[in-house]
């Protein structure tokens, strides 16, 4: 996927979940409090997680890698359930930890080649996403945590979307008229 199409995922993204928090900030937050302990979610994001790793781990051009390629897919089909089985408590803020670390692995490789030197902004939210990610992680906690103390704070929830929208509008704008 281009640069472009990046920036245009993320920005929608952004946009989106800015708009809903600015328009019911109590039901966002409660919505995302509620994420923390639902099971699907957990269960549908580990899998996706689990996956996307598989395939990392499948393109990473490492020589040690090469004689065991064969068995990624085995070993993504024995851990996704471990996972799910062993990790249940906080497992979507797990999970969604795994997919802020994973899904710049793409970004950053697209982002390397690019000649524009506005790719730099790119690169730091994949940067600050994969710092996200590690901390869900190792604390996950730490999310349900954030989302029971921003629960009764209605203005500070729209702060942050504002930030949401505005970082999703310079997105779109970087991918529609620089990074093509």
């Amino acid at each position: 996927m281009p640069l472009h199409c990046w920036c245009y995922t993320l920005g929608i993204f952004l946009i989106v979940t800015g708009l809903y928090a600015l328009w019911q900030p109590c039901n966002f937050s409660k919505v995302l409090t509620n994420f923390c302990r639902n099971r699907v979610a957990g269960i549908l994001l580990t899998m996706l997680a689990w996956a996307w790793a598989g395939y990392a781990l499948w393109t990473l051009p490492i020589d040690f890698l090469m004689p065991y390629r064969k068995y990624i897919p085995y070993l993504v089909l024995i851990c996704a359930p471990l996972t799910c089985f062993s990790m249940e408590n906080l497992l979507p803020c797990r999970a969604l930890g795994g997919i802020l670390v994973l899904y710049p692995y793409q970004l950053l490789i697209i982002a390397r080649s690019h000649p524009s030197p506005w790719r730099v902004v790119v690169i730091g939210v994949a940067y600050i996403s994969i710092i996200k990610g590690m901390t869900l992680l190792l604390y996950p906690w730490k999310m349900r945590q954030t989302l029971v103390w921003l629960e009764d704070k209605p203005k500070l929830t729209r702060c942050a979307g504002v930030l949401n929208l505005v970082l999703g509008l310079i997105m779109i704008g970087l991918g529609a008229a620089v990074l093509r």
